[in-house]
């Protein structure tokens, strides 16, 4: 079997990672091959620091590549980014500054790999914004940033005419509505009390 390859996207702080661990447990109770990759921009801003120019998000391309394509061993590899993403920040990142003949180049750049990378993808989730922001002391955006990266990226899936799902409610709901779509009998993990475990 070909590793069925999913994407979780939207904006800083929306539910995407803790989305991505929920299904990754479910699958793996439900006897599933299956794999995940977390987002490498938030482990580089951890290392690195605050990301001032576009061609740090060639970097971050490359990084989530990497740690993406180690996921072939799985039936199901399952990501809360994609390696499309960093064109829709590099992108929003120059917002509507003009552009050196660099900065160009390498939007270019990311945007011809964006468009290749969207066919790898069995399964495009984009998770809406429903429980607030709270700042988590790695990423620098603020809500009203994050409600824009968050617009950056459906207009992208649009303009692109990608096929993507949208899926809402709490974590279980949405987990449930995605393995559905992969048809994966769920089976509710259930909270053990601590005499039990």
């Amino acid at each position: 079997m070909a590793t069925k390859r999913i994407a979780v996207l939207g904006g800083p702080r929306c539910g995407k990672t803790t989305l991505i661990q929920h299904l990754y447990v479910e699958m793996k109770i439900a006897g599933l091959n299956a794999g995940y990759a977390l987002e490498y921009s938030t482990e580089y801003l951890k290392d690195k620091g605050m990301i001032e120019s576009i061609s740090e998000q060639y970097g971050i391309y490359l990084g989530q590549k990497k740690l993406e394509d180690e996921l072939s061993v799985f039936d199901y590899a399952l990501t809360d980014y994609a390696t499309f993403v960093p064109y829709i920040y590099g992108r929003f990142m120059l917002g509507n500054k003009e552009r050196t003949k660099k900065e160009i180049q390498i939007l270019k750049d990311l945007y011809c790999l964006a468009i290749e990378d969207i066919q790898d993808y069995d399964m495009i989730v984009y998770v809406p914004r429903e429980f607030g922001y709270i700042q988590d002391g790695v990423r620098w955006q603020d809500e009203d940033i994050a409600l824009q990266i968050d617009d950056a990226i459906l207009s992208f899936l649009k303009a692109e005419n990608v096929n993507y799902v949208e899926v809402k409610g709490s974590t279980k709901e949405r987990a449930k509505r995605i393995l559905d779509l992969l048809n994966v009998d769920y089976q509710e993990t259930i909270q053990l009390n601590d005499d039990e475990k």
